[in-house]
């Protein structure tokens, strides 16, 4: 409680209240378990929950924005200075809320891209830029300055990834490679419809491989009028790898609320994409299980098109997995999950 009234009675207390503003009318900061919900979730909610645990999964673009800053990159010399100014918010907001920082993959995404000894250089940046006085990310977001100096910072030693034990490859990442590349070629080598593509991907899924519903919505989305700009830029390896990864995120976070109750679980992400398949993957907290569905239903129907079908179908699809995913005859049961 003690620390709960050092912050309210902040002398800053407004400009905080300015950065959680920002952070949450631009979705920086969200509740997986009711993304569209406004001004959700607040610092006074955060404050007025003694003993409540709150984390904070990051995707990478923010850990790679927070890195450059702490790095003493100009905001002023920036085209688009805006994502540092939000990310310096962020930053504030969390300090200002306790809420714990988590960098989730990132890392095995930088040593895939970038290799260990640079994945462990900027792990160790994250720390330093996790722990800086929140004062100056408040500066930052209000302008009122437009770098990190050196002497500022209380730099913390690499060789936490080097020294310690190396992240093994993810299997689950390498999962959700073969249900995106199998997408892909399937509408690119039998130059079939969007929608009988996902037929076809959900039938061969049932029949050869494992089931993963962040994918699928994920696919869904792309595939329908619900198409988001960027969310695969092309079908180049880069592109489908940065798709792989995202989705990979939303499995995580999944994992997170489940394996960790005890906390209060947030995600921090620029994506809308990952946004909109977080919405669909998630049951909202006022709903049960028939309420999940009548919303996925509505919300499959505006995607694919409300009088055809086809979104019940394919929800038809989901169920059918969902409900029969022991079936013995499904190979991947046969074989016990192996290659």
């Amino acid at each position: 409680m003690e620390d709960m009234e050092l912050l309210i009675i902040h002398d800053r207390l407004e400009e905080i209240l300015r950065a959680e503003t920002h952070v949450l009318e631009n979705k920086l900061l969200s509740d997986p378990l009711n993304v569209n919900r406004k001004g959700h979730p607040s610092l006074t909610d955060i404050w007025y929950s003694p003993g409540v645990e709150f984390k904070c999964l990051l995707d990478r673009n923010v850990v790679s924005y927070l890195i450059s800053l702490v790095n003493g990159l100009d905001i002023s010399e920036q085209k688009n200075q805006q994502p540092y100014r939000s990310v310096a918010a962020l930053q504030a907001v969390l300090n200002a809320g306790n809420i714990l920082s988590e960098t989730g993959y990132s890392y095995h995404e930088y040593i895939e891209r970038n290799g260990l000894d640079k994945a462990d250089d900027e792990l160790a940046l994250f720390r330093t830029a996790d722990n800086l006085n929140p004062n100056i990310y408040l500066d930052l977001f209000l302008k009122q300055r437009d770098s990190i100096s050196r002497n500022e910072l209380s730099l913390f030693k690499t060789g936490e990834l080097i020294g310690g034990k190396l992240p093994e490859r993810l299997t689950l990442v390498e999962r959700n490679a073969v249900i995106i590349k199998k997408a892909i070629s399937l509408a690119r080598s039998k130059r079939i419809t969007p929608y009988q593509t996902m037929l076809e991907l959900m039938d061969w899924i049932y029949d050869e491989y494992m089931f993963s519903a962040p994918s699928f919505h994920f696919l869904s989305v792309y595939f329908s009028s619900w198409k988001i700009s960027k969310m695969l830029k092309s079908h180049g390896p880069k592109d489908l790898r940065n798709a792989i990864w995202d989705i990979s995120f939303i499995q995580l976070l999944i994992k997170y609320c489940r394996e960790d109750s005890d906390s209060v679980w947030l995600f921090s992400s620029f994506d809308k994409a990952i946004h909109s398949v977080v919405d669909l993957t998630f049951v909202r907290r006022e709903e049960d299980e028939s309420m999940y569905m009548e919303r996925l239903e509505n919300s499959y129907a505006s995607m694919w098109g409300k009088k055809n079908g086809y979104g019940k179908k394919l929800l038809n699809k989901l169920v059918k997995i969902s409900e029969n995913g022991d079936d013995p005859q499904r190979k991947i049961n046969l074989f016990n999950g192996s290659t």
